[in-house]
């Protein structure tokens, strides 16, 4: 995030002469806060172009050009996923730029993609660490893929060799739905 932030001292751009009169000192104190407002405006305004680095603002002002309906509970994080998922989305798409779209939105390996051309299915199992995003990578999914496909979206569950590197005391304080779908750490 670019930070133009700075501290500056409006009564060192006086002549020295002026350094002692105390109605300069107020004018260069009370012209400080404006200045400072300025000078965020402008760092927010370089910020606000780029999805990564976008505030609040920034990001209200890209999902109202999208047409982008946000819950109330979305973080500021999945807000930006979401218009990130949503600038990737050029259909159609082949395998290969399916896989670029995922490892760019997911990362490599958080993702398994089970392709049945036979019986036209695509499956893809997403990371349980992006169950937050689920939502947005389903519907990014569903927009571009092709419509003859019968697409699955799963969330990947924690496999049984995860579990092998905790103790049975460890595991016992865990449901059985808490072990097969939640993070342990």
């Amino acid at each position: 995030m670019l930070s133009l932030a700075r501290e500056v001292d409006l009564l060192s751009y006086f002549p020295s002469v002026f350094h002692e009169i105390q109605e300069i000192i107020e004018i260069a104190n009370a012209e400080k806060k404006p200045l400072d407002g300025t000078w965020q405006a402008i760092e927010d305004s370089l910020n606000n172009q780029f999805i990564t680095t976008a505030n609040e603002e920034g990001v209200s002002r890209y999902e109202k050009m999208l047409k982008i309906n946000v819950p109330a509970t979305d973080t500021l994080e999945t807000r930006r996923f979401r218009l990130l998922a949503r600038f990737q989305e050029h259909p159609p798409y082949s395998n290969k730029v399916l896989e670029q779209i995922l490892d760019s939105l997911l990362g490599k390996g958080q993702y398994v993609i089970e392709r049945n051309v036979v019986n036209k299915t695509l499956k893809v199992k997403l990371e349980l660490t992006l169950k937050g995003q689920f939502d947005t990578a389903f519907a990014m999914l569903e927009r571009i893929t092709p419509q003859n496909m019968n697409l699955i979206v799963e969330l990947r569950y924690n496999q049984n060799s995860l579990l092998t590197k905790f103790k049975h005391t460890q595991l016992s304080v865990y449901e059985h739905e808490q072990l097969r779908s939640e993070v342990l750490s």
